[in-house]
């Protein structure tokens, strides 16, 4: 059924020829990371892409290869995704940053900033984007010019019932096999961050970040929600045989944010972004086209201490103290904003 879908289409006629291309885009996820992901066994269907050993033993033709990058100067998703998706990051200086000839603050991960940050690609380069024709954009900052969208952020504002960014959620969750088993998990990653906190608290491992209030529940979104809605989307977007569909998996990223690029915590999520993987292999299979699947990272990560854990006080109360200006007794009494004030 699988062949004779891919030979013809729905109507009868011959099936497209070319295959198409789904890029999946392991956020965070630097090369030596993913290397070592690969030779633990964390990620086994990685490891058979690239022909290495599995737990047969047994090495098969390798599919892909692993190729280094190194970002620019904005090591970041917004810099690295936007010159992905529209050829051009010119003026990304930072995820953060403060423009003077508007008075406004540009943050990569705001819609109002990324709808900004997407019409000035677009202006400079001319062209509408790596996914103009058939495709499709899920979990994304920015469309890449695609019509299909879904959890985009440059698009938030709803646009049409079959196109709007929230189409995704409201599609997925409209079957309550899916409501009811992302809920599941959902409750159960909220009480994993929680002992996994826990337990680096009591281990005085560092360096730590907060990781309470909301966090517990962020990470839960990130890690079973947005991944849920997003693999299911790009399984759509397979069986209906579009020719380009890019996707984003944020899960390592937000986990490694605050529990560090290396450990337990975020082995556990490479595990089941490698399932992930598996599934739409396999989904590959029954697709009316082929498909080639790349993957790929925005950015990767070291492991370092705030400037407030390290110094003591935050950068801002560090500069406000060497301008003279008051600041809070706690930040006062360490040597940092001692010697500022000087």
């Amino acid at each position: 059924l699988a062949d004779r879908r891919r030979r013809r289409g729905a109507d009868g006629a011959p099936g497209p020829i070319a295959p198409g291309t789904v890029f999946i885009q392991l956020d965070g996820v630097g090369h030596d990371v993913l290397t070592s992901a690969v030779e633990r066994g964390l990620m086994p269907t990685v490891g058979r892409w690239l022909g290495e050993a599995g737990d047969t033993g047994h090495t098969g033709a390798a599919t892909h290869r692993l190729t280094p990058w190194r970002t620019d100067w904005s090591s970041q998703t917004g810099a690295s995704q936007l010159g992905i998706l529209h050829g051009s990051n010119h003026d990304v200086p930072a995820f953060r940053w403060y423009e003077k000839d508007t008075g406004e603050v540009m943050v990569s991960n705001r819609p109002a900033s990324a709808v900004e940050l997407q019409r000035r690609a677009v202006e400079r380069t001319g062209d509408g984007g790596l996914l103009t024709v058939d495709g499709a954009s899920r979990g994304n900052l920015f469309s890449g010019g695609a019509e299909q969208l879904a959890l985009v952020l440059s698009v938030a504002a709803r646009r049409g019932k079959e196109n709007r960014s929230r189409a995704g959620y409201f599609a997925y969750f409209s079957d309550p096999a899916n409501a009811v088993r992302t809920a599941l998990s959902f409750v159960a990653e909220v009480f994993r961050e929680i002992g996994e906190s826990t337990g680096a608290r009591f281990r005085r491992r560092r360096p730590r970040v907060g990781r309470g209030g909301l966090y517990p529940f962020i990470r839960a979104f990130a890690t079973v929600v947005e991944r849920d809605v997003v693999v299911a989307a790009v399984i759509g977007d397979m069986l209906a045989g579009r020719s380009a569909v890019y996707a984003d998996l944020v899960a390592y990223d937000e986990v490694a944010h605050h529990s560090g690029p290396t450990g337990k915590d975020v082995d556990k999520v490479l595990r089941r972004l490698d399932r992930s993987l598996a599934l739409l292999d396999q989904v590959a299979d029954h697709a009316p086209r082929a498909y080639r699947i790349v993957v790929l990272s925005d950015h990767g990560q070291s492991p370092g201490e705030t400037f407030r854990a390290r110094y003591g006080l935050t950068l801002g109360d560090l500069v406000r103290a060497g301008c003279g200006l008051p600041v809070p007794r706690k930040a006062q009494r360490t040597h940092s904003g001692a010697e500022a004030r000087a």
